[in-house]
């Protein structure tokens, strides 16, 4: 009993040891997703191809995995239906974890108005993307999708 005991007090210990790390907002791997922020309002998806595999998989909101060449369609749906759209961003991080692992993480707030409904809004978004080598392989978008929908309802 004395034993478990134990365990389960130095497990937060042993968990927590593995996601230290070094962070850093100014690496290639940020400026990467930085450059494809930038371009993101523009309609420029370009970067797309320099920060993922063609196999790798996106993760939105826990519910859609898709591919980096159907992220690209959805962004370009986004300026067919939105306009004066803006991506500004709180924090853009690499992580460099202890386990191994190389993660991105960007806080941001997308602006946009709909084309038909003429409303605009503001949505927090939390992107993260985990690297293999210079590119990610998986990627996670966090964000309340109820704006983007109501306004894709409208548009069919």
């Amino acid at each position: 009993m004395k034993k478990i005991l134990v365990f389960l007090l130095s497990f937060p210990v042993l968990v927590s040891a593995q996601w230290k790390g070094k962070t850093s907002n100014d690496d290639q791997r940020t400026m990467m997703i930085q450059r494809h922020m930038d371009l993101y309002p523009k309609n420029d998806q370009s970067q797309l191809k320099n920060i993922f595999f063609a196999e790798s998989k996106i993760n939105v909101n826990g519910v859609n995995v898709i591919s980096p060449e159907e992220l690209a369609d959805f962004e370009k749906l986004h300026h067919k239906i939105f306009k004066n759209i803006t991506f500004e961003i709180g924090a853009n991080i690499t992580s460099k974890y202890e386990n191994g692992q190389i993660w991105t993480h960007v806080w941001a707030w997308w602006t946009g108005e709909g084309k038909k409904s003429k409303k605009t809004t503001k949505v927090p978004v939390h992107l993260a993307f985990k690297w293999d080598g210079m590119k990610s392989n998986q990627a996670y978008f966090m964000f309340d999708p109820t704006f983007i929908n109501s306004e894709i309802a409208l548009n069919n």
